[in-house]
């Protein structure tokens, strides 16, 4: 059985993967991560989309997790109550559920997040990028984590739902806590904290929104109906739970992963700055190269099921590595290089496959289009203020930075470098 540190893993999953890879596709792992379980991680490229296409691994974790070969997990009373305030919060969320509930929530949400109302947000997405970038121009370095990539993803999920400015900082203290797990008792306090503050906050906002309905997503939400049904308050908090977590913090890392592949590859920087009709297929590369979630996809078997000629026993715990499927030279010729103008023969796992494709696949690729499009217009050079090698990650199946300070030189006049092309709707090649 392969040991996995998420402490050290973070910091370079890759070799780890290409050798449990090479070695089966089907294995069992152990992490130490405090929750006491095994795990078998799926890493070639053709099981994982099996399995992320097989209904018999589900996605109901917080229903069946504790069945047959996993242990019960931490036992200190105040990880327990943090864990179980965290499936308070996202247990009813639909990428938490199995048909047939996952099938009527996702009727009632998906017109919410069409081509159009996404394609929508752009002009808002990079009047946010603009007046953050504003904020440290004629510095030569700072925090790219603290200031665009977190404030621009939060800003436009809370633009989003229909979040006032004073729900800021309610959401992003949820969305830190429900990104990460440690096994201690401060964690664990200010989970609990953050996340009653997080219910109550969005309780009391759905009940203003019953009464005054906006032009907003909550409010579109609570009224949705699909063959006369409705959200249930419940679904209607884990939803704004859910949009904070896939939807925010896979943001912010695709955009550090992205300047950390460019920085890491200049002729695909120098490329990206020639056109910047590359941008969507950057993020794409970035999705399948390095994309946020890593090692993958958390399932539950509900049977014994074999893959990949292996038996995985009802109740284990299972990763759908899309890290180690996404640069399976069996699907994706030369995958451990990044390259921008990729064809894309076979679609990446990235924002994940099947019925639990990412909704919001469309406003991430075209947050990540503007920030990164937006800092090559503004700077002439970027560089990372350290060597890649000491950036600092935090544990957890986001694999998350903890700081990601940039240089660049003094802004250049936009007219040096030539301006993003729009993206189209309907060019994401998911779609």
């Amino acid at each position: 059985m392969v040991t996995i540190d998420p402490n050290t893993f973070n910091a370079d999953p890759f070799p780890l993967l290409h050798r449990m890879r090479e070695e089966a596709p089907v294995q069992r792992a152990e992490f130490l991560d405090g929750l006491g379980r095994p795990r078998w991680l799926i890493t070639r490229y053709d099981e994982a989309l099996a399995a992320l296409n097989d209904l018999r691994f589900s996605s109901d974790l917080f229903a069946v997790m504790g069945q047959g070969e996993n242990p019960q997990g931490p036992e200190t009373g105040l990880v327990t109550e943090a864990i179980k305030r965290a499936e308070a919060v996202q247990g009813r969320a639909m990428a938490n559920l199995d048909p047939p509930d996952h099938t009527r929530l996702r009727k009632l949400v998906v017109r919410a997040f069409s081509a159009k109302r996404m394609e929508a947000l752009r002009p808002t997405v990079q009047e946010v990028t603009d007046t953050l970038l504003d904020a440290v121009a004629g510095q030569d370095e700072f925090d790219l984590l603290e200031t665009l990539a977190y404030p621009l993803s939060i800003r436009m999920v809370c633009t989003l739902l229909g979040v006032p400015a004073d729900g800021v900082e309610v959401f992003r203290g949820a969305a830190a806590v429900l990104a990460g797990f440690m096994d201690d008792d401060d964690w664990a306090r200010e989970t609990i904290r953050n996340l009653e503050a997080f219910d109550g906050y969005v309780r009391q906002l759905l009940a203003d929104k019953r009464d005054d309905p906006r032009d907003d997503m909550l409010s579109d939400l609570i009224h949705s109906t699909e063959e006369g049904g409705r959200l249930s308050e419940e679904e209607l908090v884990a939803m704004a739970g859910l949009m904070i977590f896939a939807g925010h913090e896979t943001t912010v890392q695709l955009i550090i992963n992205a300047v950390l592949a460019l920085h890491l590859n200049p002729q695909q920087m120098a490329a990206l700055r020639a056109d910047h009709g590359l941008l969507s297929s950057m993020t794409d590369e970035v999705m399948r190269y390095d994309g946020p979630i890593n090692p993958g996809i958390n399932r539950v078997a509900l049977e014994d099921i074999e893959i990949g000629g292996v038996t995985i026993p009802k109740g284990s715990s299972v990763i759908i590595a899309t890290a180690a499927a996404n640069r399976d030279p069996r699907a994706f010729r030369d995958p451990d290089r990044f390259d921008i103008t990729r064809s894309p023969d076979t679609i990446h796992l990235g924002f994940g496959h099947g019925i639990h494709y990412c909704l919001g696949a469309r406003l991430a690729k075209i947050e990540a289009e503007c920030a990164i499009g937006t800092l090559l217009r503004r700077y002439p050079r970027i560089a990372l203020a350290t060597e890649p090698e000491n950036l600092r990650w935090r544990p957890g199946f986001l694999r998350m930075a903890e700081e990601f300070r940039i240089r660049v030189d003094i802004p250049s006049l936009s007219a040096d470098v030539p301006a993003a092309s729009p993206h189209r709707a309907g060019e994401n090649v998911h779609a």
